[in-house]
């Protein structure tokens, strides 16, 4: 096992002047964790069973190290191993781990573990500040409740709603299948399955992320592929995502994105965790629900009487590694439905951060999963800023990866989506002397030798110089110009 990070001072409980490190008990706990995050019970118990002993706070402590580091594979587990995390930490974690467990676990999937946690809440047990649930509620952590508690048919629903919201009336599946193409009820349920498992609808690989992590792909075979095309043409299409949006929309851009920003003092970037994992199945009900579609009992269908349109138009949209888990399902990396539903299911948290950006003098945008705060003046209480965005975020179902959290002023380079925003758009000078590189080496020694086996290699040069072109139109005109010279020479040839 990989040596164990130095941990955060307040992770560590204080040992009693009596306490007792046992080599031999954190060996077996370093054996116990190599099973985690499945092997959390045994942990537990085995803690349990020196919770009377001298040798206990140590061991905690050794077994809390190990536990939080892997708190982002806890998250994404089954259900069932959550619970066993929301348990570890209530028996064996110092109140602050507690807390910070409890915040995210209070807007999981799992309705059963989100009960747990609402009680322990009420019970008045955690001592941390949080937005109120309502504007003139109690500052405490009841605020992590907010949303939970509504029921998704707290929506106007039926044939006016979904006319008033400009998408297709669709009373009972029958209608739903008609528009999708569907051909049966029965390949409706195979399509239902929404997983790679036993011949499922999906397909799923892994592809390398820049952190050295891997990012799960869920692709959706070719007919689940075209059914959810038609509903991201027929249904989601139409319903308008909030002006902050910029990724994903015709029109917007990492350019609009960035362009919003420059000349700033100071600019804020933040990034959001897990971010289409973080939209499970309810929520992309409470999105359909939202246009006007039925919901029923929350349960999807296949049979064509059936009025239960937003969960099964929620589960045609998710993913999920085991069909017979609701909690387990959520929007997939690789759909062509996830990034609308993603920005659709931002509206409120769009117009929330954008509200508080504007009463602090300030801009706000987000693509995809970054969000960039920018103001003309440099006077601004960081520390109180950041937790207010900390704290929307949370209530809005999201969750800020702190680590990637930055604070660039005007004398640094400020880049936003990959654009140098400080004075006017440039995409950096490293990568258009890079390419610059690359032309002459094409010049000199032709296409073929700087392709280096890359298939679609005059597609990247074209694109970059028309990236370059869309930022900087002067200077990108001229690479155009370059490359169509560059390529039709070679074409010649």
């Amino acid at each position: 096992m990989d040596p164990l990070p130095a941990a955060p001072a307040w992770l560590l409980r204080p040992l009693p002047a009596h306490a007792v490190e046992d080599e031999k008990l954190h060996a077996r706990i370093d054996k116990l964790c190599q099973r985690l995050p499945a092997g959390l019970a045994e942990l537990g118990v085995a803690l349990k069973a020196v919770e009377m002993y001298r040798e206990y706070d140590a061991a905690a402590n050794h077994a809390s190290i190990h536990v939080w580091r892997l708190l982002d594979q806890f998250y994404s587990s089954p259900a069932s191993v959550r619970s066993q995390l929301l348990n570890f930490a209530r028996q064996h974690m110092v109140p602050q781990a507690q807390h910070r467990i409890l915040r995210r676990l209070a807007k999981d999937p799992s309705l059963a573990l989100r009960r747990s946690v609402r009680r322990l809440i009420e019970r008045g047990a955690v001592r941390e500040v949080a937005l109120p649930l309502e504007a003139d509620g109690d500052w405490d952590a009841q605020g992590w409740l907010r949303g939970n508690s509504l029921p998704l048919t707290r929506h106007r629903q039926g044939r006016q709603a979904q006319t008033d919201h400009g998408v297709p009336r669709l009373a009972k599946l029958a209608d739903l299948r008609k528009l999708l193409d569907i051909r049966s009820a029965k390949q409706l349920g195979w399509f239902l399955l929404a997983t790679d498992a036993d011949n499922g609808p999906y397909t799923t690989f892994k592809i390398p992320k820049r952190s050295g992590s891997e990012r799960l792909i869920c692709a959706p075979k070719p007919q689940l592929r075209w059914v959810q095309r038609r509903i991201l043409d027929k249904i989601l299409a139409p319903v308008a995502p909030h002006n902050a949006a910029h990724g994903f929309i015709p029109e917007r851009s990492t350019v609009t994105n960035a362009a919003v920003h420059t000349g700033a003092a100071v600019v804020l970037k933040f990034d959001l965790t897990d971010f289409f994992p973080t939209i499970h199945y309810f929520r992309v009900v409470g999105l359909f629900a939202s246009l006007g579609y039925h919901v029923g009992d929350g349960r999807f269908s296949s049979d064509d009487d059936s009025k239960n349109v937003a969960p099964t138009l929620a589960r045609l949209c998710c993913y999920t590694p085991d069909p017979q888990d609701w909690s387990a399902a959520k929007l997939p990396q690789g759909a062509p439905t996830s990034p609308a539903i993603s920005n659709l299911c931002c509206r409120r948290l769009d117009a929330r951060l954008q509200g508080l950006a504007e009463r602090n003098g300030g801009k706000y945008t987000r693509y995809a999963d970054d969000l960039t705060f920018s103001f003309e003046k440099p006077e601004l209480a960081l520390g109180r800023f950041r937790w207010w965005v900390d704290q929307i975020c949370h209530q809005e179902g999201f969750f800020i990866n702190q680590a990637k959290f930055r604070v660039i002023r005007a004398s640094q380079r400020q880049v936003v989506t990959g654009i140098v925003v400080n004075d006017e758009l440039r995409v950096p000078r490293e990568e258009r002397r890079r390419f610059r590189a690359v032309l002459h080496n094409c010049r000199q020694h032709g296409v073929k030798s700087q392709a280096k086996g890359h298939k679609r290699f005059k597609e990247y040069l074209r694109g970059f110089a028309s990236y370059v072109h869309m930022v900087q139109p002067e200077e990108g005109a001229e690479l155009l110009r370059q490359v169509d010279e560059l390529l039709g020479a070679e074409g010649q040839s």
